[in-house]
């Protein structure tokens, strides 16, 4: 049903790409091959694919999180896991057949509400389909988020940061984390104040491993 709708608005309102607006196409291959991959330094552990400042990923991100452009969070988990694959190998090595945890970073329930979605789930949910094996699954069930705290992008102060979002975050069927690889996928990551909170609470509760995978940093 979802792809009949989706073939209707495709005929109605013919998608073009957010650069060069060829139609057809979210963000053309040509395009992308020319976006800046991620070369600024990140925590341990947290990998980010492109740059953010690359003015192609910043007005994806800008329209994914803001004008309810939902198809550009699919190209972008799409992309992110084409951008990856070499770690998600290592990891499915390290993880010894067992399937790895997706977690999408949780909004706010009044930012879930107002905004209709979540950003990361689905980047995190196209992420998973792209794998194609089910070796990858993902889990929106593990955390939620509690404190609807100011925007990060908000903040400069990397202190600040950290303070804003410590205690924001619950676990949930932490049973199933115990020895578990997980995947924290989200849009864009600064100073990992987020997702270091997160990897955190999933190490207290036994996971395994865990790694960060950001579209943008």
């Amino acid at each position: 049903m979802k792809s009949v709708v989706n073939w209707l608005l495709d005929i109605l309102f013919p998608r073009s790409c957010i650069s060069c607006h060829i139609r057809g196409e979210i963000i053309c291959d040509n395009c992308i091959s020319k976006i800046r991959i991620a070369e600024r330094e990140t925590d341990s552990n947290i990998y980010a694919l492109y740059d953010y400042r690359d003015p192609v990923v910043k007005k994806a991100i800008w329209d994914l999180k803001y004008h309810k452009h939902r198809h550009l969070g699919e190209r972008l988990g799409q992309l992110l896991y084409e951008g990856r694959i070499e770690d998600i190998s290592d990891i499915r090595e390290y993880s010894q057949g067992r399937t790895i945890y997706v977690v999408p970073v949780p909004v706010s329930r009044s930012r879930g509400k107002s905004r209709g979605y979540n950003q990361a789930e689905i980047i995190g949910k196209q992420f998973c389909l792209s794998e194609g094996s089910g070796a990858l699954e993902l889990r929106d069930d593990f955390i939620v988020k509690n404190i609807d705290t100011i925007p990060q992008a908000r903040i400069a102060n990397r202190a600040k940061r950290i303070q804003n979002i410590h205690g924001a975050f619950e676990v949930k069927n932490f049973n199933d984390i115990k020895g578990r690889t997980i995947i924290i996928v989200d849009d864009v990551t600064t100073t990992g104040a987020t997702l270091r909170e997160i990897m955190k609470l999933f190490k207290k509760f036994g996971a395994k491993k865990v790694v960060g995978f950001t579209v943008a940093h």
